[in-house]
């Protein structure tokens, strides 16, 4: 009898083993990190049609732009990967009040920019090793008169100032990325790398957008590269946070650079910010305003103060240039 009660506890303890195995819970896998996608796109649309205006009534006018920012972010539990590209971009046309005034569209702005940051985890859940990387170009070939075709002013023929990667900025910075809270993000690169490349020869003659430019006593160019090379130290620190119950959302990045190589006195800017203000779902007011002085590109200055930026009688040197718009955005989350 004893015999009998051991073999059939032989033959069902497995079975009943196996049943236990299949009703507990198993450990279940880490999951993966993640993409979240989203973007927001803003348009800029006037127009203004005057037929037989009165005397000091105006002229008419189309404007046509908008804001694209798109962005792929990923989150894990040691790391983070943040992508975003913005473009922006606007052209007006202007009735003609003579018969000397060019007609065609001129451009209001024109920027394509990327940027990508990866961090990984290395102490607490503050402290990242991370590597930024930016680039920013443009789309539309411009000309002198900032209009998008030649036009001929005061009988002098028009020239091209600017292309697509003409210039072209690249800007790459490993180092620690500091995250006191979720709104909070300092990083700071003890050798960042920045390149200015001009891929069209004539352009880079000009002696406008930053790269290597060799002059002898007399002003003349001896030499030129189509490119500049900077190594230097960086600091980017980016704010966002919303408020009042979700209806006001804040984007701030500003970026500090010195160039180890070359004046390192001077510190090359871009403080860029945008106030989103939701009017109903999906819609929404955003602000933008911009900083942007580097050094080594060259702005056009209105030193006779007549109010026309880039005539004869004005000069081209390194300077601030402030940027600001507003216009109505839908946002988009994939």
């Amino acid at each position: 009898m004893r015999f009998l009660l051991h073999l059939l506890l032989l033959v069902l303890l497995p079975s009943f083993g196996t049943l236990l195995a299949q009703d507990a819970p198993a450990a279940a896998p880490p999951a993966e990190p993640e993409w979240k996608f989203t973007g927001g796109i803003g348009f800029d649309l006037s127009g203004l049609g005057i037929i037989n205006p009165r005397v000091g009534g105006g002229t008419g006018r189309f404007g046509l732009g908008g804001l694209g920012t798109f962005s792929a972010n990923r989150k894990g539990d040691k790391s983070f990967w943040n992508n975003q590209m913005t473009l922006q971009l606007a052209v007006q046309k202007l009735g003609r009040t003579s018969l000397s005034q060019p007609s065609g569209f001129q451009k209001n702005l024109d920027i394509l920019r990327l940027a990508s940051t990866y961090g990984y985890k290395i102490a607490g859940d503050k402290w990242y090793a991370s590597a930024d990387l930016l680039a920013q170009t443009q789309l539309l070939r411009t000309y002198k008169s900032n209009y998008l075709k030649p036009v001929t002013l005061d009988g002098k023929p028009d020239i091209v100032v600017s292309n697509i990667l003409s210039p072209l900025l690249i800007q790459f910075s490993p180092g620690i990325t500091y995250k006191p809270n979720t709104h909070l993000t300092f990083q700071y690169s003890p050798v960042a790398v920045r390149f200015i490349y001009v891929a069209d020869d004539s352009l880079a003659l000009l002696d406008i957008h930053g790269n290597e430019v060799t002059r002898d006593a007399g002003g003349n160019i001896t030499e030129y590269k189509n490119y500049f090379l900077g190594l230097g130290s960086e600091l980017v620190t980016r704010y966002e946070n919303k408020y009042f119950n979700d209806h006001l959302a804040v984007t701030s990045s500003l970026r500090l650079f010195s160039n180890y190589l070359k004046d390192p006195a001077a510190v090359d800017v871009l403080f860029t910010n945008n106030f989103s203000i939701q009017i109903f779902k999906g819609f929404s007011l955003d602000l933008l305003g911009e900083l942007f002085y580097d050094q080594d590109v060259k702005m056009n200055l209105d030193s006779n103060d007549n109010g026309i930026f880039g005539d004869d009688g004005d000069r081209q040197a390194p300077a601030a240039q402030l940027t600001g718009a507003f216009m109505l955005k839908y946002n988009v989350i994939f």
